[in-house]
């Protein structure tokens, strides 16, 4: 017997909406993770009466969760720690933050140093994303992106490791 859609929205629903929250965390997005939520369980409504053949409605949520919070991520940019207001109400001395500061423009430098790819592959795992997770947004195998990644963070290690 087939489930209405709404009843099949209704079972979806919560983990879309632990994707997007997991995601608006680990990426410290600003916005609304249920508008995310309602704009993903609108386009599956959409498709299913458009007549598109969806194997797996929760799959096909999640999966569309997961593009369009990374979506809004990229429009928005990288979310930048407000460094000088931290400053100004953490209590820390001038050299702490001088230390902080030298080594977040540190970081900047050997990010981009690496290539394009490799910086959103760490991007992407730095937003919480799983190795499976990450493999099928960029199309490359598990193996390839565990690799890549690993690669990088040495890369990154003997930058800091030398200066």
């Amino acid at each position: 017997m087939d489930k209405t859609l709404e009843i099949e929205l209704t079972e979806i629903r919560p983990k879309v909406l632990a994707t997007a929250l997991k995601f608006f965390r680990a990426s410290r997005l600003d916005g609304d993770p249920e508008d995310v939520v309602q704009d993903v369980l609108l386009r599956l409504w959409v498709a299913r009466r458009d007549g598109v053949q969806i194997r797996s409605a929760e799959a096909w949520a999640v999966s569309t969760t997961k593009n369009s919070c990374i979506s809004l991520w990229r429009k928005k940019g990288p979310v930048r720690s407000g460094v000088y207001p931290e400053w100004l109400s953490d209590g820390k001395d001038a050299s702490t933050l001088i230390e902080q500061s030298e080594a977040e423009r540190m970081a900047d430098k050997a990010l981009e140093r690496l290539p394009a790819g490799t910086r959103r592959l760490l991007q992407l795992r730095a937003t919480g994303l799983s190795l499976d997770e990450i493999a099928a947004i960029t199309g490359r195998t598990k193996g390839g992106v565990k690799s890549s990644i690993s690669a990088a963070r040495q890369e990154l290690m003997k930058t800091f490791n030398t200066k």
